[in-house]
């Protein structure tokens, strides 16, 4: 996992974090959102998705004048944005996420996937902030686990993986981490009672998309 710190000035941030509480407040199905199973009152989003194809005017304007296109382009000859989603943290109810790897989860496996996850918020382990496996060359199996019913994960027993292997991710707001699509990574769960919104942005290189889609 790479890192870039303070890539995003605060102008930026107040832009994509005002978009973003907006929709989740009030979330068209366009955003496919999900929700706290429990959360049956507010029903604020808590991961919504396809922001850029919902306002592509916006964020294709933002991604150039924050200088997120420059950084992505350290990593990919002819970038394609493939997904763009933002991750929102506002309690502990389901705010786990168990270590998974993106690529093995995806309908395609786009091997030259980045993924830029750009704090809009700081993200520590209090907050739930992610952590990582440092390994990038095995793809896992991953299946469903009764504790975390909506998702599959990575076993760390079957697979042999110790909690000590396990890195944290500390970010201040501003902050970019980037990964390659196989890098196994989860969050921890919010127990600060901050808010915490990170927005993973993944891009492959134009000829694997083509070639896979």
């Amino acid at each position: 996992m790479i890192f870039h710190k303070q890539a995003i000035l605060p102008d930026f941030q107040k832009l994509a974090l005002d978009w973003i509480l907006a929709q989740s407040d009030f979330p068209s199905a366009g955003l496919e959102p999900e929700f706290d199973i429990g959360d049956d009152k507010l029903r604020y989003a808590k991961k919504i998705r396809n922001i850029s194809n919902h306002d592509p005017q916006f964020w294709q304007a933002w991604r150039y004048d924050s200088g997120l296109t420059k950084i992505v382009s350290q990593y990919l000859d002819n970038p394609r944005l493939l997904r763009h989603a933002a991750f929102i943290k506002r309690h502990a109810d389901e705010s786990f996420i168990p270590l998974h790897q993106d690529i093995a989860l995806w309908e395609k496996p786009f091997n030259t996937a980045w993924t830029f996850w750009v704090a809009l918020t700081p993200a520590f382990k209090e907050n739930g902030g992610m952590f990582y496996l440092p390994d990038t060359d095995v793809v896992y199996p991953h299946e469903f686990n009764l504790n975390y019913p909506m998702f599959k994960c990575i076993d760390l027993e079957k697979n042999q993986i110790s909690q000590e292997k396990l890195k944290d991710v500390s970010l201040q707001a501003g902050d970019i981490s980037v990964w390659p699509a196989k890098t196994p990574h989860g969050s921890y769960m919010n127990i600060s009672g901050q808010l915490r919104i990170g927005m993973p942005i993944v891009f492959v290189e134009e000829n694997e998309y083509q070639r896979l889609m």
